[in-house]
């Protein structure tokens, strides 16, 4: 396949604008450096999610229907989130990765909550030892998901090259007002639940 070829179908697949002036090197290393912050997301997202499911799982009465409803809005616009990032990296044909990653999205917040049923009455989740291991465990995903969040995709997003080339004037504005209405709104549901 020639280095013409190359690029435009790497153009075809990924959703983000690639310079014209991208050799075919420069373009392997953006995809896999798109993948590799894919990768970081996902990881930081499914361990979070493992203990969202833990949580739902012990959770009762009022309390638990409240969580519930939460955890769907946030479950929602987290997997939005990161199907956006996946959809971006401009994978090759008959990859699987992407559908593995999508996979175990789906079945990471279920496989907490068999977890949260099955260890349910093996330990209080008001004890110091069990809130001790939440608070640790809740510690590390959220480190990784504030990493990942600022470092890799929103400097990306707003200050790389790319972005001041695609983003100007009214479009930047329009970006950034999401991003904080976006934070506001899961403010919102982790306030409330």
């Amino acid at each position: 396949m020639t280095e013409s070829n190359h690029k435009s179908q790497l153009r075809r697949r990924s959703n983000v604008d690639i310079p014209a002036n991208f050799k075919g090197k420069d373009l392997e290393q953006r995809r896999k450096k798109l993948t590799m912050q894919c990768l970081l997301l996902e990881v930081g997202i499914l361990f979070h999610s493992i203990f969202i499911g833990m949580a739902l799982a012990v959770a009762v009465g009022s309390e638990q229907v409240i969580l519930l409803i939460a955890i769907a809005f946030h479950q929602t616009f987290e997997g939005l989130a990161l199907g956006s990032r996946i959809a971006a990296v401009g994978w090759r044909p008959k990859d699987p990765q992407p559908w593995l990653m999508a996979l175990a999205y789906g079945c990471t917040t279920p496989l907490g909550q068999a977890i949260g049923i099955v260890t349910r009455n093996l330990y209080d989740p008001d004890s110091q030892t069990g809130l001790l291991v939440v608070g640790i465990m809740n510690a590390i995903s959220s480190g990784l998901l504030t990493f990942t969040s600022l470092v890799d995709l929103l400097s990306e997003d707003f200050l790389s090259d790319d972005s001041w080339r695609n983003l100007r004037g009214t479009r930047r504005t329009i970006a950034f007002s999401l991003v904080f209405g976006g934070a506001f709104g899961m403010s919102l549901i982790g306030a409330w639940a």
